[in-house]
């Protein structure tokens, strides 16, 4: 596929289709009849990323920018850029199209339909991970063992009771010799149970009594940086160093680290509005004042969004307690 979602291999201009049979004279007619342009124009292209037929082309320069795959990875699909080198069709017009003609020389530039379907698809997949991530931490306190590529086990003591295998189009769970491939919520919904049968929760619920939330979700008596909570200086050490180990960054969470009384507070730490942190701006950009009053919530930053999904680390049961559940929003229920 191309940087701009065209399908190269079922392009006749694209150069392993020219050595094998040379179409490019019925090809420029064909663009001639569909989009208007030249009929004399009909080069040899090589691909985006070898050899180009159009190195000026601005789909290909933002992804090249943005160190995508193509437009279909990029949050601001459909933008104008793309719209610059869209060869989609509506529907209605396609009525009035030579279909045979369409598929066999047309169909490999209908990129925005192509790439639509492809973020809907990642979309549907990276709830699954979020989803799957939340039910399994806010139910189990696990060992989460992965091997560094495409494989996560749950663990206690040792012992493996899940297995996630991570695909590019799915998730393969397996529980015991029984494997289930989940691309969607609702199959997620079918295996939560059977995840539950082989093992019940043993995660104890967090005391709520005393509870401070920020205005983004997370739990700021439970933050390293809260000052208005009941966390001891023997349990900030211990908090250092977990979330150094998580996150890194050691200088952030060292002598110099910024301390916070919570948001709207005189002692909060974007309480000058020129220090607002990136979940404050947003909400001012979104003209909400809590991310729960945003339709998008719960969203997740790209720097920390690696610890909300399924993943291939490895991380302990009590680092995540103590350094990642506080800063998921919505895992406790708020």
């Amino acid at each position: 596929m191309a940087m701009c979602g065209c399908r190269c291999d079922l392009c006749k201009a694209h150069a392993p289709n020219v050595e094998k049979n040379d179409q490019r004279k019925t090809l420029a007619e064909m663009w001639n009849k569909y989009y208007g342009l030249d009929p004399s124009i009909m080069g040899v292209c090589g691909g985006c990323r070898s050899n180009p037929s159009d190195e000026n082309c601005p789909v290909r320069k933002c992804v090249l920018d943005k160190g995508l795959n193509h437009c279909g990875d990029c949050g601001d699909f459909p933008c104008d850029i793309f719209y610059q080198r869209c060869g989609s069709f509506s529907e209605e017009k396609k009525n009035n199209f030579d279909m045979d003609e369409y598929n066999e020389y047309i169909l490999a530039y209908d990129n925005e339909t192509r790439l639509k379907e492809y973020k809907s698809k990642r979309e549907r997949l990276q709830k699954v991970s979020e989803e799957t991530m939340r039910f399994m931490r806010g139910k189990y306190a696990l060992d989460e063992v992965g091997d560094g590529k495409d494989k996560l086990e749950f663990r206690e003591n040792g012992e493996t009771f899940l297995t996630i295998r991570i695909h590019k189009d799915r998730y393969d769970f397996q529980i015991d010799d029984k494997r289930v491939p989940v691309a969607d919520l609702e199959t997620l919904e079918t295996v939560k149970p059977m995840i539950v049968s082989k093992k019940g929760p043993n995660r104890k619920p967090f005391p709520k009594e005393q509870s401070v939330y920020a205005d983004c979700g997370y739990r700021c008596d439970m933050c390293v940086h809260f000052t208005g909570g009941t966390i001891s200086d023997e349990s900030r050490v211990d908090l250092k160093e977990r979330l150094n180990r998580i996150y890194g960054a050691a200088d952030y969470w060292g002598d110099n680290m910024p301390f916070c009384n919570g948001c709207a507070t005189d002692g909060c730490m974007v309480s000058s509005p020129n220090a607002l942190c990136s979940k404050h701006k947003c909400m001012a950009n979104n003209s909400v004042d809590k991310c729960k009053d945003c339709s998008q919530y719960p969203c997740y930053n790209e720097s920390t969004h690696k610890f909300y999904q399924i993943h291939s680390m490895r991380i302990s049961a009590d680092d995540v307690t103590k350094a990642i559940l506080c800063y998921i929003p919505g895992q406790y229920g708020n």
